[in-house]
């Protein structure tokens, strides 16, 4: 089990308090924040639906793969007046900016037929997106700020090395489809804390620097299937994670219908 940043048993309700704080640098006061969607079309409404009202809607990459609608869920994606996004390893594969040798085989199958699927639009937007992007006291990125596409931020000690790889105070990643904290003190200390369930933290403890990571819409691996996503509120200065149930058996079904692996079917009904 792992050990939140101040010493509390991390549970399914939590609350860390901190001194509270209005965030600044961000335009709009509610943010959502999601990742790794991986074309879960019914995944990514439900998410939206729990989120709103929103201001602005924040990806963190791996908007396709895995999942039968990734033309849908890029169009879901841009159809949000304000929404900023960054690439991921998949969305990188899917239009050929990266192989797919360190895919394992189910990812591969499901990268390239993700690449036969896409329409022009959706490479294009795909084509055009950032690895690495900041807003405000923010910075985004898929895996992990000294590593964008690839890195996987799993314990403390990965995480230290990217404190200095990002300016402010906030980094927002996804990757592992684990939701996660990690902070880091004033003196230098990094500790992991992983997220169960519904949370809310208060930021803007002076000298702290966190890294957030949402969790996934699309494939969950905490061993909870229902989908995850982060709301950050900037002028309470409060980071809120949800927990929302969706109709996974749906996914599964168009999943069947275009021949997806039985593996990535099976895997939503578990959240592994």
């Amino acid at each position: 089990m792992w050990r939140c940043p101040f010493g509390d048993t991390v549970a399914a309700r939590l609350l860390l308090r901190c001194r509270s704080a209005r965030l600044t640098g961000a335009a709009g006061v509610r943010i959502g924040v999601v990742s790794d969607i991986h074309s879960n079309l019914v995944a990514f409404e439900a998410v939206l639906d729990a989120l709103r009202p929103i201001d602005q809607l924040w990806c963190l990459g791996d908007i396709v793969g895995y999942g039968p609608r990734p033309n849908e869920c890029v169009e879901l994606l841009k159809s949000e007046r304000k929404h900023l996004a960054v690439a991921g390893n998949h969305d990188c594969a899917a239009i050929g900016k990266i192989g797919i040798d360190d895919f394992n085989t189910f990812a591969a199958l499901a990268a390239q037929w993700t690449a036969d699927q896409l329409s022009a639009e959706t490479r294009a937007y795909l084509q055009a997106l950032p690895t690495l992007t900041a807003a405000g006291e923010f910075t985004l990125a898929h895996g992990s700020p000294r590593g964008p596409i690839w890195e996987y931020l799993l314990d403390a000690n990965a995480a230290r090395l990217s404190f200095d790889h990002f300016e402010g105070p906030f980094c927002l990643v996804g990757h592992t489809h684990v939701p996660s904290i990690f902070a880091r003190s004033p003196e230098g200390d990094v500790q992991a804390h992983r997220i169960l369930g519904s949370a809310e933290i208060e930021l803007g403890r002076p000298g702290w620097r966190f890294i957030l990571n949402p969790g996934s819409v699309g494939q969950p691996r905490d061993d909870d299937r229902r989908a995850s996503c982060l709301a950050v509120d900037t002028d309470r200065g409060t980071a809120t994670w949800h927990r929302v149930e969706y109709d996974i058996a749906r996914t599964q079904e168009m999943m069947r219908q275009v021949k997806l692996p039985a593996r990535l079917v099976e895997r939503l009904a578990h959240g592994w």
